[in-house]
């Protein structure tokens, strides 16, 4: 807070020198390790912050601050990219705290529709070994002034789904067509157990979030969008008769979705609901269902 009163203080008088003069040139200052550009053209004031960062033998000027003067009024941005987790963040100086980055860990259900929060008719799984885990390694995030309120985060990250079936059955691929094949049905007496369908994915989540904070603490915060997901190691593995196989890959599953997700929670923990809007299978080449998971994510 005291840097941009002194970053104020500085800016009145050279505004107005520069409007006095007619001036529209550069000005660049150094303070404590900052640089300050400021910028007159057309009865326009431009003031940029930046702060030095250096990674290895390389110290580059990442932008933190940018304000627009004009006729008394300002508009002012600030913007941050995370290029690796656990970076240090100066809360303090970003009164936006973004929750795009963190690992979770999650249950994972199927149902028969969009929407539709029910456990699907056409399939028994075994919940307790249903789940997914994951991470978002890479963040970014926009907050808007001027109370920080609200911003847009978007992340990349990586992990694994796992859908265990009960009753003795598998995904198999038949005459080109997935289905929930029954045990009974092989031409040679099989026992399925432990099949399950597991898979692979890269997901890029886009959410708008807005937040506050609570006696200095927090913040609460709660974030909504869509997130791409795009999939691939698809198979259908279990034992049969004891012994350990993979039945089936690929299994026609679609190689991109497109989830809903909705996260809320405090500080550093939150909770998450994700939900694909549209089948996992290619239509009329495997049974209509839809991924949908909950769980507890840790953000840094």
């Amino acid at each position: 807070m005291k840097q941009l009163l002194l970053l104020l203080c500085i800016i009145a008088p050279m505004g107005l020198m520069a409007q006095n003069e007619n001036l529209a040139q550069d000005t660049t200052l150094y303070l404590n390790g900052r640089k300050i550009v400021i910028k007159e053209q057309n009865d326009q004031i431009k003031v940029k912050l930046y702060e030095s960062t250096s990674e290895g033998d390389t110290i580059a000027n990442t932008k933190i601050f940018e304000g627009v003067y004009l006729n008394g009024r300002s508009m002012e941005s600030r913007t941050v990219l995370d290029a690796l987790p656990f970076a240090k963040h100066n809360k303090k100086k970003y009164r936006f705290e973004p929750h795009a980055g963190g690992l979770y860990m999650g249950y994972t259900q199927l149902s028969n529709g969009f929407a539709s929060f029910s456990p699907s008719n056409r399939i028994n799984l075994n919940t307790a070994h249903s789940w997914e885990i994951g991470g978002n390694l890479f963040t970014g995030y926009h907050a808007f002034a001027p109370t920080y309120n609200w911003g847009v985060t978007i992340g990349l990250g990586w992990g694994y789904r796992s859908i265990r079936l009960e009753d003795n059955h598998a995904f198999r691929k038949i005459d080109g067509i997935t289905q929930i094949y029954p045990a009974e049905a092989a031409e040679e007496p099989v026992t399925y157990s432990k099949s399950r369908l597991r898979y692979f994915y890269f997901r890029i989540p886009l959410s708008i979030e807005w937040q506050t904070k609570i006696n200095n603490g927090g913040p609460l915060f709660f974030a909504v969008g869509p997130e791409a997901e795009i999939r691939h190691g698809v198979k259908s593995k279990g034992k049969a008769n004891g012994v350990k196989k993979t039945f089936d890959k690929g299994l026609n599953a679609r190689p991109l979705g497109i989830n809903v997700l909705a996260q809320v929670g405090y500080a550093d923990l939150g909770v998450y609901m994700r939900y694909s809007t549209y089948g996992f299978f290619e239509k009329d080449k495997g049974p209509e269902l839809y991924p949908f998971s909950f769980g507890i994510c840790w953000y840094w």
